[in-house]
């Protein structure tokens, strides 16, 4: 009996491992799209605006997608690279000519609508810089604030989402 019941707790012992080795894989893949786009964003980046220390990036959809890379160039001076999707020209502007993600969800707070932010993006909407503050609203629904990144003032508010 005892042989039985060693044979069964390793039947099992093997059966989880490739589970949870499958998990892993299935993780891995699902997030690759997100590093490979990051990956050949901060690329990207390098060469249009020597960036040389990445803070960070935001993967932003509206009517476009744009890939958004912010750090420090080779003088030390902290830049914002909007790179379209589609791979037409990319935008390089001062991050000290706008507003940061921590303004932009200052901003949305400050609304008094909002329980929690959920995410924060930087992108181009209208043909302008713009933060996207996705919210959960005190109803629970989802609301999505875009915000100018220069001027600091909601431009755009969906509800009920």
């Amino acid at each position: 009996m005892s042989r039985k019941r060693n044979r069964q707790l390793k039947i099992i012992t093997v059966s989880l491992i490739l589970f949870l080795v499958l998990i892993g894989i299935i993780l891995f893949q699902s997030s690759s799209p997100m590093r490979k786009a990051k990956g050949q964003a901060i690329k990207i980046s390098e060469e249009v605006a020597n960036i040389t220390e990445v803070k960070d990036f935001y993967w932003f959809t509206r009517d476009k997608t744009y890939f958004t890379v912010v750090g420090l160039n080779d003088k030390n001076e902290a830049k914002i690279v909007l790179l379209p999707q589609d791979g037409s020209e990319a935008l390089v502007m001062n991050e000290k000519d706008g507003i940061n993600a921590d303004d932009a969800i200052q901003v949305v707070l400050d609304t008094k609508e909002t329980k929690k932010i959920k995410k924060v993006s930087l992108g181009m909407y209208d043909k302008k810089p713009v933060w996207e503050v996705v919210a959960t609203a005190k109803d629970n629904s989802l609301t999505y604030y875009l915000v100018d990144f220069k001027e600091g003032k909601i431009t755009n508010k969906m509800t009920d989402l």
